[in-house]
């Protein structure tokens, strides 16, 4: 018989297999499993963390698109009545349908809920969306706690002054082990971008790629992300535009450390995306690669608060870009995982009283 956890804290990120809900899955899990474990709820495709931090335990929260249409976290009761009461339960992007802990926090994983206007989006998921975002907003209230990733999105959420509403980033202990170390790897002469979801205007990123391919006419463009039926069934979409190109190079969907070394071999990092909860990707871009275009977005702002940036313009792109030179970045924004954890575990410990 598995040995009880240390922390009696149950995390639910059953509806994040990839991407940015992944990376803080992986990094808390293996905060926890380092402190005597926690109790995560995960998705299927995230089994196998049982074997990398196995002091956790971990339960699968698998529902089908027609259950989480009626109900989604129908699983969480049967995880209730194996473990008792948690004492704090933290909802990665899924509403909390009720009290069911001392302590309850929802993160917002994603602002697409909050409001489409200014995104082409088919329609399927713009009504799957739209529900997403009216069952966020009645749930709020259960929650001690709400949290996203940037100001921006606090504001979008309707955040009020009542101290429940908190930033809280990803960590950012790549960059900040790159900079410290002063490293100034070679680069190969490749534009790169992260991420083939629709909002993220692959359109427009060509665009950008081709403006700066005018003055340098070797120049590879490469899109790292999902391209596979099922990826394109949640909304990965590469123009064609894109695929016909010779010198456009699609990797498919790659492992963390592969986008990282991506990122630390190219000359330039483009991200021309709608919409953002946070400055993840954007944070990887501008500290590993030498230059920089970014939307001119709310947590792309915060990201560079203080730093050393400019606003340009690029023929064909009806939004204004952000020019940022990685020597002129301090890494002042960033923090690590430890710091996000432990101001995550005081905040939740605090309850409503803060």
């Amino acid at each position: 018989m598995k040995p009880p956890v240390e922390h009696r804290m149950l995390f639910n990120f059953a509806a994040s297999p990839i991407g940015g809900g992944y990376k803080r899955l992986f990094e808390y899990a293996r905060w926890f499993d380092a402190r005597g474990g926690a109790w995560f709820i995960v998705h299927p495709q995230c089994t196998s963390l049982a074997e990398t931090f196995p002091k956790n335990r971990y339960f699968v929260g698998h529902q089908t698109a027609v259950q989480r249409l009626v109900s989604d976290a129908g699983y969480l009761d049967e995880v209730l009545r194996e473990i008792g009461e948690p004492e704090c339960y933290y909802s990665y992007g899924i509403p909390i349908p009720r009290r069911c802990a001392p302590r309850t926090w929802f993160h917002l994983s994603n602002v697409l809920p909050l409001g489409l206007a200014g995104i082409p989006t088919p329609i399927r998921l713009r009504l799957k969306f739209a529900l997403l975002g009216w069952r966020i907003r009645r749930r709020l209230a259960v929650a001690d706690v709400v949290s996203a990733e940037s100001r921006n999105s606090l504001r979008l959420l309707g955040a009020t002054p009542d101290g429940r509403y908190v930033v809280s980033v990803n960590g950012n202990d790549d960059e900040l082990a790159h900079l410290a170390s002063g490293a100034a790897e070679p680069k190969e002469n490749i534009a790169t971008a992260v991420g083939t979801y629709w909002f993220k205007c692959l359109d427009d990123t060509l665009r950008v790629f081709d403006t700066l391919r005018a003055a340098n006419p070797g120049l590879t463009l490469v899109v790292i992300g999902g391209t596979t039926p099922w990826h394109r069934g949640h909304g990965m979409i590469i123009p064609d535009a894109l695929v016909r190109r010779p010198d456009v190079l699609l990797t498919g969907a790659l492992p963390q450390q592969e986008v990282i070394g991506y990122l630390k071999r190219s000359r330039f990092y483009l991200s021309t995306t709608r919409a953002e909860n946070s400055w993840n990707a954007a944070s990887e871009g501008v500290f590993f690669a030498d230059e920089s275009y970014l939307s001119d977005l709310g947590p792309h702002r915060e990201l560079l608060h203080g730093q050393a940036f400019e606003e340009v313009a690029v023929a064909g792109v009806d939004r204004p870009l952000l020019h940022v030179r990685r020597e002129r970045l301090t890494g002042a924004n960033l923090r690590t995982w430890d710091v996000v954890v432990t101001e995550m575990l005081a905040r939740m410990r605090a309850g409503r009283t803060q």
